[in-house]
């Protein structure tokens, strides 16, 4: 029987904010591919979103593998509040649907510093019962720490009667590893349909 949801935020409850963004902007700034781009993030980026390193250090690394000086100008590539991260309010609606039910619901996100100030400050995360962002945490996803926090925080619930939501299938994998029951996440109406069928066939198997 399903107990409780969690949910990613990038991708799943906003629009933006998922995938490869940050490399397509990364390579639009220095007019290099976006592959390219990917080679520069990903050996800091982890640190990054784990809250190991500040953002100076990571713009040093980045540097480091370009070869030369990155101006501020065109250091604008992180996901904002304006532009990307504001929560799409069929899946405000899903969310506040879910807890009415009694359902608790949870968010378990990958973040770096600056966008997990912006989307606080301006309310994004208020929906949720808990948090377990990456930079807080010091765990990132598909780390099966950071699952096993989340998992803690439904004291008395069993993995497999907890829902996660996510746009990207490598981050599913430790959670169905766990025992959890999944949801690669498509579009918000493919979202609800699947969360209601799964609670449709948790309460017949009652």
């Amino acid at each position: 029987m399903i107990k409780a949801f969690l949910f990613d935020y990038g991708g799943v409850i906003t629009s933006g904010g998922g995938g490869t963004e940050l490399s397509d902007r990364l390579g639009a700034a220095l007019a290099i591919s976006p592959d390219e781009a990917s080679e520069l993030l990903m050996p800091v980026w982890d640190d990054y979103s784990r809250g190991k390193i500040s953002e100076n250090q990571l713009w040093e690394s980045i540097e480091a593998g370009y070869g030369a000086a990155i101006p501020i100008s065109k250091r604008a590539i992180w996901n904002s509040w304006d532009k990307h991260m504001q929560p799409r309010p069929e899946m405000v609606d899903l969310i506040t649907d879910l807890q009415a039910e009694g359902y608790p619901v949870g968010l378990m996100s990958n973040v770096i510093p600056n966008t997990e100030a912006d989307i606080r400050e301006n309310g994004g995360y208020d929906m949720f019962d808990f948090l377990i962002l990456s930079c807080d945490v010091g765990f990132s996803k598909p780390q099966t720490e950071i699952y096993e926090l989340a998992l803690g925080n439904l004291p008395g619930i069993k993995p497999e009667e907890v829902v996660f939501v996510d746009d990207q299938e490598r981050f599913l994998i430790p959670a169905r590893d766990l025992g959890m029951q999944t949801i690669l996440a498509e579009s918000s109406e493919q979202i609800a349909h699947d969360i209601r069928s799964l609670l449709h066939l948790s309460h017949g198997n009652v």
